[in-house]
């Protein structure tokens, strides 16, 4: 019988930087959105929820059992 593989801990601290890095990234694109159209609290608020739903897709697709 063999015995369960098992997962190393690093993955939250993985899928905590994933999530960390598309807020960071999609914020960032937002601001920059909103600098150029005027609109930067707007622009960087859209940003950082797009970054969020962005970031937990990417978890959930890459750690689908955490």
């Amino acid at each position: 019988m063999n015995a369960p593989e098992r997962k190393s801990l690093a993955r939250g601290a993985v899928a905590g930087l994933m999530l960390l890095s598309s807020l960071l990234l999609c914020g960032l694109l937002g601001a920059l959105v909103g600098a150029l159209t005027g609109a930067v609290g707007i622009c960087l608020a859209l940003g950082i929820f797009i970054g969020f739903v962005v970031g937990v897709a990417a978890v959930r697709a890459r750690f689908p059992d955490l």
